[in-house]
């Protein structure tokens, strides 16, 4: 079996002869147990958040509506997010259209969490099949469990939803078949990234470069086939002119995407997210000083992600070319002047656990493979400390980076989400969501309600639904409002007076109060 060959085979392989099958990683039983509990984990979490009404932020909300309207075939015009707002103009994200028909069929926001899980339960086969094919069954179920429970994985899921999921399975299948000599496969599975999101064509056209400078390392364009790059990729064909074909299709989508599919469908006819840029596209004047600047401020907290990024896979991601994949996205992120994006919050973080991953893998398949050239005659008789100290640390982690890898993933589980699983908080669901809920039942299929954030994705699956947060809101039939968590500091204390206050030429009628959470209707 080849998930049961001899270690040496990674170093007599043929650079010409690439693997033909996946090993058997989709069909291990150990896979398949480690892939349906890191979704089950995930979707249990998420889906009790949900019913606590206890949303992160009003993206659930965003993405509930936006996918409602497509599954009815209207243009995504998201009320949560502005009267009126299309969500083209905001981000594109046209692949969120695939879970569509399924809220046709299951119209709840608890239909984008389970699509979610999935979609990571899904990216566990490609990166155990891309270990388990560089480094034995035994390593690569390690590195897929760490990856599975990885915490940039579990921040996604404690977000409610985000488009990025679906970016999570197609770059781990894309880097898996890249591994593992498939450039064909690799260039169509990154193909579908550019619609997933506008700054997903950068990471494709570093996927793009990768391969490029890699097939010419191999002799594709000239060269000799050895050196750092004909070392690690030599196996792959054709990858030079695969290559040129990613880097210019992610570069010509995204900028497509940035300057004009988004400003057409833009209120205001512009890319909103240049007004974090700094000097670079909100105007002020570039300058690299000020680019370096934006890059490095805030730097502890910018060296605390990185770290973090690097720990789950024990920093061996970083002997691997694979790892300047995640550059893309790290760097956007870091030049950008809102600090939301340069921690370990949210789901930012979810697309480099393939990555790194990935490329722990096929850096300690390199490394099992190297000669020792520690061992040879040395210049004065014995070898210089720097290469003692170097070949043991890679010794050490060619042989036992997967279970570092695994014993850090068990440790990290207790700092992150996952350990909210063995917390009982977690599955209470007290009077109040029962108060929201029949609050929520007042409301009629069809109707335009204004709520506040914790009550819009329950709403927005059945509901014509907007934010009451939000300026510019037209005169809605309801008003739904919790007043124990309205979002509102200081938080009102009656309730009838403030929307009395807010509205007050509207007519609006108290219809229902229970437990401090009011209905009106417009009279």
């Amino acid at each position: 079996m080849l998930e049961e060959r001899p270690q040496a085979a990674v170093a007599v392989r043929a650079p010409d002869k690439p693997a033909t099958r996946v090993p058997g990683a989709y069909r291990d039983p150990v896979t398949w147990a480690v892939a349906l509990s890191a979704g089950g984990c995930y979707l249990v979490l998420s889906l009790f958040r949900l019913l606590r009404l206890n949303p992160s932020s009003w993206d659930l909300g965003i993405y509930t509506e936006y996918v409602k309207q497509l599954a009815h075939l209207h243009a995504p015009i998201v009320d949560v997010r502005g009267s009126g707002f299309n969500l083209l103009g905001d981000h594109f994200q046209v692949i969120v259209a695939l879970i569509a028909p399924f809220f046709r069929v299951f119209p709840s926001p608890a239909t984008l969490l389970a699509a979610q899980a999935l979609l990571i339960a899904v990216s566990v086969f490609p990166v155990t099949a891309a270990a388990v094919w560089l480094l034995g069954r035994g390593a690569g179920r390690c590195i897929g469990f760490a990856y599975g429970f990885s915490w940039g994985l579990q921040q996604m899921m404690d977000f409610d939803f985000h488009e990025i999921a679906f970016a999570v399975p197609l770059l781990a299948f894309s880097l898996s078949a890249l591994v593992r000599g498939r450039p064909r496969a690799a260039i169509l599975w990154a193909m579908p990234l550019v619609f997933v999101k506008e700054d997903q064509g950068f990471t494709v056209a570093a996927i793009g470069l990768l391969m490029l400078m890699a097939g010419m390392s191999s002799g594709e364009a000239g060269g000799t086939g050895r050196g750092a790059w004909g070392a690690w990729i030599g196996r792959t064909r054709g990858s030079a002119g695969g290559g040129t074909f990613l880097v210019l299709w992610g570069l010509a989508w995204s900028v497509l995407a940035i300057m004009v599919i988004i400003p057409h469908f833009n209120a205001g006819h512009r890319y909103f997210y240049w007004g974090d840029g700094g000097v670079v596209g909100s105007g002020a004047p570039f300058s690299a000083t000020g680019l370096l600047g934006q890059m490095f401020h805030a730097w502890p907290v910018k060296l605390h992600a990185v770290v973090l990024l690097l720990l789950p896979t024990v920093f061996i991601a970083l002997g691997s070319p694979i790892a300047l994949i995640a550059l893309p996205s790290i760097a956007l992120r870091f030049l950008s002047t809102n600090s939301a994006y340069w921690g370990t919050l949210w789901h930012y973080n979810a697309t480099v656990m393939p990555v790194l991953f990935i490329a722990a893998a096929e850096a300690m398949a390199r490394w099992r493979a190297l000669p020792d050239r520690a061992s040879g005659p040395h210049p004065g008789g014995s070898p210089p400390a720097d290469v003692t100290w170097w070949r043991s640390l890679r010794v050490l982690a060619a042989r036992h980076g997967a279970p570092m890898m695994l014993a850090v993933a068990v440790a990290l589980a207790f700092q992150f989400p996952l350990s909210n699983l063995w917390s009982g908080s977690t599955y209470q669901i007290g009077p109040q969501v029962a108060a929201a809920d029949a609050a929520m039942a007042q409301v009629p299929d069809g109707a335009t309600v204004q709520t506040t954030l914790n009550l819009l994705a329950p709403l927005a699956a059945r509901a014509d639904t907007f934010w009451i947060g939000n300026a510019g809101n037209p005169i809605t039939d309801y008003v739904v409002f919790d007043g124990t968590d309205s979002g509102y500091s200081p938080a009102p204390k009656d309730v009838p007076a403030f929307i009395a206050q807010l509205f007050p030429r509207d007519g609006y009628v108290e219809v229902f109060e229970r437990d401090d959470v009011y209905v009106f209707r417009r009279g």
